[in-house]
């Protein structure tokens, strides 16, 4: 019988290591490959296609069901999320989606237009990437997505474009409610992607400017319709 020594031990173990069946690795790796995609789907059908209002609690089982994947890496992706300040945590009481105010959608609108500015502004003078071609009237709010996407790629600072993307993240429901309530939302994408190409960075800076001054003013109306009062009378 061999004596047992901290040397053969860890001899003994990195012989059973290295006989490990390699289908135990590969499950291994596609069950972390299978957390990222469910956590992909569960946040672009969040943000994207679903129909819960603020401050409502999220159904674990129904995403259970619907994206065929154990309640384990469902609430995984949904903690995740919770951390990008998508929805909010309640120790375990379950997810529910952030409540929006009229200060906390217009300080949102405020940090995007200032990053974007200063992007604008303190970056080298160059020539603009050009931006994915996307259809602006079939996926308007992804074309546009795009646009700051490329904007903010010009501040040369990886924190400003994490900033940015986290920012579109947070306003994409509110920007489906824009759809319904700004008539050329479409154009004011294009418009962007033309100014994008022309490499008028003063035009992109104003229009910028105007952007973000009429989301302002529409606020109080998107609160209301988010919160599905668009039909109610102000009391």
């Amino acid at each position: 019988m061999i004596a047992r020594t901290p040397e053969n031990s860890t001899r003994i173990f990195r012989e059973m290591r290295d006989r490990r069946p390699i289908t135990i690795i590969v499950r291994m790796i596609e069950k972390a490959g299978t957390g990222e995609r469910v956590y992909l789907a569960i946040k672009s059908f969040l943000l994207t296609d679903s129909d819960y209002r603020p401050g409502e609690r999220v159904d674990i089982g129904e995403l259970s069901r619907r994206f065929g994947a154990s309640a384990s890496p469902v609430r995984a992706a949904l903690h995740r999320m919770a951390g990008e300040r998508l929805l909010v945590s309640h120790q375990g009481e379950g997810f529910s989606f952030p409540r929006l105010t009229e200060p906390g959608l217009s300080d949102l609108y405020q940090w995007n237009a200032a990053l974007l500015v200063n992007a604008l502004r303190t970056g080298p003078a160059r020539t603009f990437t050009p931006a994915p071609d996307i259809d602006a009237v079939a996926r308007p709010i992804a074309s546009l997505e795009t646009v700051f996407s490329v904007l903010a790629a010009q501040s040369d600072n990886v924190e400003v474009e994490c900033a940015v993307a986290g920012v579109s993240d947070r306003l994409r429901r509110v920007r489906r409610a824009e759809l319904g309530l700004v008539a050329d939302f479409g154009d004011e994408v294009v418009e962007l992607h033309r100014l994008l190409l022309d490499g008028e960075g003063g035009a992109i800076r104003t229009m910028m400017v105007a952007y973000h001054r009429r989301r302002l003013r529409l606020v109080p109306t998107l609160v209301r319709h988010l919160h599905g009062l668009a039909d109610r009378e102000p009391r």
